[in-house]
């Protein structure tokens, strides 16, 4: 899910928050190998939240945490403990779930529709149609996605569709718009892989001038489709800025969020495989102010290559995670800019 921080949300915050590794999904690209960590109780799990909740409060922040995996409707009950949890919360404003979509039917929205601080369901669909998605999701998942969608929608949800672009999908990265605007979703996400290793390098690493000619083309049709529906179409703001200065935006890694996956352990982003700490030893106030990680997410300054001296650099800074995974060191410049 891409946070958009504006000038006027400095004193908000925004978790990530896996609650679990398991999924009933093995999707070719997933940054997620396999389970790695024994999962947590409910107990330890509502402590991870009334940590985050009394963070807030003593920040004086407001919050917003999205609840994922794995596929989090795999524990359906602990996710609607911890959604009661926020229902009451004063500190937290807005809740989302990001799913795969094969679990959700007309029992459990109404169910979901109790919780008045779940303001949006994401859904992943990485293809046009079923012959893409399935192909890296899983035979008969897009069928179940689009069915998820219709039911999210028919309760009265905003939902959102995530579509990770990569060399698999990169040809139905502007068909997708129209599946979205026939959907009658509410928001599009599109954002660019990350690959975890020289083997996703190799399958779906899209090289800077290829990405640059995809880019555009999604700006052209984003700006069509924007005028003739309500469909909000949401591009992850690194690199995003070169096509637009108006629509870019320096990542919120490090200033304004965090992640934090099913045993605690902290990261910058979930993108970003760098523990700094882990919420139920460490606490959040302890590692926020400590991490030499986060301290350096923070200055601009650091940034290197490319980055360093760019013009736009205020309106980009470029993918902290793709420069890690890429270059091996997450202040470098983003290996995917064209400029």
């Amino acid at each position: 899910m891409v946070v958009n921080e504006r000038k006027d949300q400095k004193d908000h915050f925004y978790f990530q928050w896996h609650i679990t590794e398991e999924c009933n999904l093995r999707c070719v690209h997933c940054y997620q190998e396999g389970y790695k960590v024994k999962a947590l109780d409910k107990d330890k799990l509502l402590k991870i939240a009334k940590t985050m909740d009394n963070t807030l409060e003593k920040w004086n922040k407001k919050g917003r945490v999205s609840i994922t995996g794995g596929e989090p409707f795999l524990k359906q009950d602990i996710l609607l403990d911890l959604l009661s949890y926020f229902e009451k919360s004063n500190n937290f404003y807005w809740v989302g779930i990001l799913s795969n979509g094969t679990l959700i039917d007309d029992e459990l929205a109404a169910q979901l529709k109790r919780y008045n601080k779940l303001k949006e369901i994401q859904i992943s669909i990485d293809g046009y149609n079923a012959d893409t998605h399935d192909k890296i999701r899983g035979i008969g998942s897009f069928d179940k996605a689009v069915k998820a969608i219709e039911i999210i929608k028919r309760n009265k949800f905003f939902v959102s569709i995530m579509f990770t672009l990569h060399r698999l999908n990169v040809r139905d990265a502007v068909a997708v718009m129209d599946l979205a605007k026939e959907l009658e979703i509410d928001a599009l996400t599109i954002e660019r892989i990350t690959p975890m290793n020289d083997e996703d390098i190799n399958n779906f690493y899209i090289p800077s001038d290829e990405l640059y000619k995809i880019y555009k083309q999604i700006y052209e049709k984003k700006k069509k489709v924007e005028q003739a529906s309500d469909l909000r179409v949401r591009v992850s703001r690194p690199l995003w800025g070169l096509i637009d200065n108006q629509l870019g935006g320096f990542c919120p890694v490090g200033l304004t969020s965090l992640c934090i996956l099913n045993d605690g352990t902290v990261l910058p982003c979930r993108r970003l495989e760098i523990p700094v700490g882990n919420i139920l030893t460490d606490g959040l106030f302890k590692i926020w102010y400590t991490s030499e990680v986060l301290w350096k997410l923070r200055n601009k300054k650091l940034l290197g290559g490319k980055c360093k001296n760019c013009s736009i650099l205020a309106n980009c800074g470029g993918c902290r995670a793709i420069a890690y995974t890429v270059n091996g060191n997450y202040m470098a410049d983003d290996p995917q800019c064209w400029k």
